[in-house]
């Protein structure tokens, strides 16, 4: 049979078409086949039916937002008159008369800062449920809401939270069944993975957005302030409010809890965090069961080796590891003989590349834990043990360098009334208060006409008993403060 030309081509197209339907089917290994860096390519006939997620999705907001709480906090704000509109002196007088003493004190405006957040329902004991959020959405409150399918509120308590890892732990009690969320692996998650974040943004109760997870393991985002996690970090919008409330993935299960976000503006561009599961829940069992959290603590200062350091230094057959720039003296790491200079290759058999492959180690071990470090000292390896110690003897050894430091800033020594010291100044037994034993001619008290021999027995209306009492209103203090100062007799205020 002979073909037209028109015929022909009209064959040619259909066996083209043909062809281009068996390359279709196959798994495109042919393309790209002399490159052998190229990317697999993906079996699309592996891919869920959309259908499919849709009904996932519904099913995961109708049943899993019930566990999902909103955190309405109070905190009563406090400042002198003086800070506040000069009219209010007109209508309000910013002084308290004491008519015994025929002597007045300033008086302090309060009002209310509100704030919002987001949690999610962990555990229940008995009527009490504890509720997992973050620490920086409730530390410091005056009093805490639970609100719970946007109709039923509790009042909530708070057991106790962890700064370093910003998690801590609500309780409320009640009778009413309340759902408790499923924890899944977060140790599990690959980049890619479809996520779900429920909470409260703004104010929007059971908010759900979607996406995907970004990257994992961030742990160089929180700079200014230790941090013991590595945070998970998702395209799935968070915005203000949902901090504390759980991220989810596909099975309904969590594995993360939502923590903040990175944006130049205060909403969302696409680049949020969230603290694994598995960490949270960590936390969030010790607070549970015993009422605090606690960490390990080496006990030294240290820095990245990098490729200039590395040179510097001459190491031999070192690609990586951690400079140990100082070591604090009786902490954990001078117990087990490590020296500012000695370089830690490994803990525990992992090489160390990143700094909080240290730092995450052994933050996130229990006081008390033996660790095995390969240290290079003098192009030398060596084993050291470490049994780590509390972290919070670093947070006191801190405070109390903080104490010695504002008292130090005023130019003030300061001493408690004994028997001694009311004797030596003259300072009769019904008046309480620390006493000034010495000061800085150059510093503000001296300046602000404060005396040796002065005895300090309120600050801000506080009374004060003990030399603590003193560095502790201080050091949360930033602002102006208010001396009660009594000098053989005579009482004034003086403002520093």
């Amino acid at each position: 049979m002979k073909l037209t030309a028109k015929s022909t081509i009209l064959f040619l197209i259909i066996l083209f078409a043909f062809s281009c339907k068996s390359n279709f089917k196959t798994d495109y290994s042919s393309y790209n086949n002399n490159e052998s860096n190229t990317s697999p390519i993906i079996n699309t006939r592996q891919f869920v039916d959309l259908a499919d997620l849709q009904l996932q999705l519904h099913t995961i907001a109708d049943n899993h937002t019930p566990s999902v709480v909103s955190i309405s906090t109070e905190k009563i704000i406090s400042q002198p008159y003086n800070n506040f509109d000069p009219f209010d002196f007109f209508f309000k007088s910013p002084w308290d008369w004491d008519d015994n003493n025929n002597n007045r004190s300033p008086k302090n405006k309060e009002y209310k800062q509100g704030g919002l957040g987001s949690g999610v329902i962990y555990n229940k004991k008995g009527n009490k449920y504890y509720i997992i959020t973050n620490n920086h959405v409730i530390e410091g409150v005056d009093k805490i809401k639970i609100i719970v399918d946007a109709n039923n509120s509790y009042d909530g308590k708070i057991l106790a939270g962890d700064p370093d890892v910003d998690i801590a732990i609500v309780e409320i009690e009640t009778k009413d069944q309340l759902q408790i969320a499923k924890f899944g692996n977060s140790d599990n998650l690959k980049a890619g993975d479809f996520v779900i974040a429920i909470g409260n943004p703004f104010g929007l109760q059971g908010t759900m957005t979607f996406g995907i997870i970004s990257a994992l393991g961030r742990g160089d985002i929180t700079a200014g302030r230790v941090n013991l996690t590595n945070f998970i970090q998702t395209d799935a919008a968070i915005n203000p409010g949902n901090s504390g409330g759980p991220l989810i993935n596909l099975k309904g299960e969590v594995i993360g809890i939502n923590t903040l976000i990175y944006s130049r503006s205060g909403g969302n561009v696409g680049i949020g965090f969230a603290i694994p599961g598995n960490i949270a829940q960590n936390i969030a069992n010790q607070i549970i069961e015993k009422g605090k959290v606690e960490h390990g603590w080496l006990g030294i200062y240290f820095e990245l080796l990098t490729k200039e350091t590395i040179k510097k230094l001459n190491l031999k057959n070192v690609k990586t590891g951690i400079y140990v720039t100082q070591v604090v003296e009786d902490s954990p790491a001078d117990k087990a003989g490590l020296k500012a200079g000695d370089i830690i290759l490994e803990l525990n058999n992992k090489k160390l590349t990143k700094v909080t492959d240290l730092t995450f180690a052994i933050g996130n071990a229990v006081p008390g834990t033996k660790v095995n470090l390969k240290i290079l000292r003098d192009n030398k390896n060596l084993d050291k043990v470490v049994i780590l110690g509390d972290r919070s003897e670093l947070n006191s050894e801190n405070n109390n360098n903080k104490n010695k430091e504002v008292i130090e800033n005023l130019g003030l020594e300061l001493s408690e009334l004994d028997a001694n010291k009311r004797k030596e100044y003259k300072v009769p037994a019904y008046l309480s208060g620390v006493i000034i034993t010495n000061i800085d001619k150059r510093g503000p008290a001296a300046q602000s006409g404060i005396e040796i021999g002065d005895v300090i027995y309120k600050i801000n209306n506080t009374e004060i008993k003990k030399v603590s009492d003193v560095k502790n209103i201080l050091v949360k203090s930033k602002d102006i403060n208010y001396f009660f100062i009594n000098r053989k007799g005579r009482e004034f205020i003086v403002k520093m």
